[in-house]
């Protein structure tokens, strides 16, 4: 896990340096808050009531957890869930969508960058939560890290990235792999529902958040013009100079 973020992290650095990509406060608050400012708000209500569901009805939902800890349905399958939840299929991506722009399409480096960034925001609001609420684990409760899931959280962050930059066709498998490895977490007994649904919202929130953040920057980029004053021996006026 260590080794892989540390990777994931050169990875982007040296991407990031070579593309010269503008960057700075204003677009770090933009992106942080972007779960809040844009339609993924939507996902931040829905998710944190159901977590708040999960929470209050924990004592009837603890007898279903009990029953699927006990029989661990995902058997030893759950492996590839927990590969799914330490940032594999995110660093895959990035891999991937690099050396496609490598080959020549900007739109390569554009969605591994926003892949890291989903990864990265989602990851440092749980890292932040989970170091403040102290929940136990419900296997070893002398580590109290246990909300919300960081796993789920990088997760979803993937599955929610891939749904809104490539659509359902893509995103629902992606989706599914996200699912996956919150179910293990249960299964292994690393997790309560409650952890696992607020990993869920903050991860899909941030992967949908700032692929909309992205397009919606893309977008007021292509469509900006400039007015520049002509004046010469044969013209005088105005030149307006721009795409759209």
């Amino acid at each position: 896990m260590k080794k892989l973020s540390q990777f994931f992290l050169l990875l982007f650095t040296l991407q990031y340096s070579s593309h010269s990509l503008a960057w700075g406060l204003k677009e770090l608050g933009e992106e942080a808050a972007s779960p809040v400012t844009t339609t993924a708000d939507r996902i931040l209500l829905y998710g944190g009531i159901a977590t708040l569901a999960a929470i209050v009805f924990e004592d009837n939902i603890d007898v279903a957890h009990d029953k699927v800890v006990n029989d661990k349905p995902l058997g030893d399958f759950s492996r590839y869930g927990d590969w799914a939840g330490q940032m594999v299929p995110n660093a895959l991506y990035v891999i991937g969508q690099t050396m496609y722009g490598a080959a020549g399409n900007k739109i390569g480096f554009e969605r591994a960058l926003g892949m890291f960034k989903a990864t990265a925001y989602a990851a440092s609001v749980t890292t932040v939560l989970k170091y403040t609420i102290q929940e136990p684990r419900p296997d070893m409760h002398n580590e109290r890290n246990s909300f919300p899931s960081g796993h789920t959280t990088t997760a979803f962050a993937f599955g929610g990235y891939i749904l809104e930059e490539h659509g359902w066709k893509w995103g629902v498998p992606a989706l599914l792999v996200s699912s996956f490895s919150g179910l293990s977490r249960v299964n292994d007994n690393r997790h309560r529902v409650h952890d696992v649904l607020a990993g869920a919202t903050i991860g899909l929130a941030y992967g949908v958040a700032i692929a909309k953040l992205d397009k919606k920057r893309k977008e007021k980029s292509e469509h900006n013009f400039t007015v520049v004053p002509i004046f010469d021996q044969e013209t005088k006026g105005l030149a307006l100079i721009g795409s759209f």
